[in-house]
């Protein structure tokens, strides 16, 4: 269980057991020796196989891509940064233990003493009859002061007999909704479907397909069997990012997309039976009349994903909804 947490709580280098001048040649090599070891499939009797593999999954998507590598070198850097420590003094006579004292502590025993001198003069100058009478006043104010508040809000709620309302414009509703809206928008890489569609699947195989958002919307891809048409994975894409799916069947693939902007999970697709999608759709596609072949000289498929134009000989590809949640 030690080592499991210790491999959990571990960087993406450290992970693929890479240093961070690691290669793309490096990282690639590193991801397939530790699938071949890892892989829930090799490890049928370990229940923590999934989430140790998921998270060797993370840290290659996340270092094989160079924007993603490149934000997550400097969130590292950042984090590891420790603080300049304050200027301290260092009192110590013979055979007392040694105190550390900061220069803040400096400056609040100077406050405090002077505060005392003041204070003991200021006593000494008084009289203690004035110093009595001083106290009685504040006793006397101390004592009044609840009661006519009390008194007040009473007498307030006498004439104040319509209830407190709150007015919110449709401006201030629509602003909120769209904070709401931006808190949950999604990164590159979540799985937004995995109650509709469920676990991802891989094979033992060195292939994957990798797709490359040229559009200025986001989308959600959904890869399948070419031989089985059954579901493997899915990923969400953002605008001018770019996604890998690995560990494919040597048979071949196809994909489903949906392309829009404004994600929102409250927005209900297929009948109700699916929660979350985009509130504004450009367009569903479907490639799967023109599969992806992976052969022994090729170990991964580069594919652009842009919006296609109804005029173009690919208007053949343009999908619907139902077509898109059909699994």
């Amino acid at each position: 269980m030690h080592k499991l947490l210790s491999f959990l709580m571990a960087d993406y280098y450290s992970i693929l057991g890479l240093t961070k001048n690691a290669s793309d040649v490096e990282i690639k090599s590193a991801f397939r020796r530790l699938a071949k070891i890892y892989h829930p499939d090799k490890n049928p009797n370990d229940p923590n196989a999934k989430n140790v593999f998921e998270l060797i999954l993370k840290a290659y998507n996340t270092l094989i891509n160079p924007i993603t590598r490149k934000r997550y070198d400097n969130l590292s850097s950042y984090s590891t940064q420790t603080p300049p420590k304050p200027q301290t003094h260092h009192t110590r006579r013979n055979g007392q233990k040694e105190w550390v004292v900061t220069d803040e502590d400096v400056k609040r025993r100077e406050y405090y003493k002077k505060h005392y001198e003041h204070i003991k003069n200021k006593s000494a100058a008084t009289p203690n009859t004035t110093l009595n009478k001083q106290y009685s006043d504040y006793k006397y104010v101390l004592f009044a002061t609840p009661i006519a508040v009390g008194l007040l809000m009473f007498i307030v709620s006498i004439f104040n007999t319509e209830p407190a309302t709150t007015i919110t414009s449709n401006k201030t509703k629509t602003n909120a909704i769209e904070v709401e809206r931006n808190n949950t928008a999604l990164s590159n890489g979540v799985k937004p479907y995995n109650g509709f569609y469920g676990a991802i699947k891989t094979f033992d195989t060195k292939y994957h397909l990798q797709i490359n958002n040229s559009s200025s919307y986001d989308a959600v891809i959904v890869v399948f069997d070419k031989t089985t048409n059954h579901y493997l994975q899915h990923s969400y894409l953002q605008h001018s990012y770019s996604v890998d799916f690995l560990m494919l069947p040597k048979t071949g693939v196809y994909w489903k997309c949906v392309i829009g902007k404004n994600w929102n999970p409250d927005k209900l697709f297929f009948n109700n039976k699916v929660s979350g999608g985009f509130d504004s759709i450009v367009q569903y596609q479907n490639w799967k009349s023109l599969p992806v072949i992976f052969n022994d000289d090729l170990v991964e498929d580069l594919t652009l994903l842009s919006v296609i134009d109804s005029q173009s000989k690919n208007k053949q590809y343009i999908s619907n909804e139902s077509d898109f949640f059909d699994k």
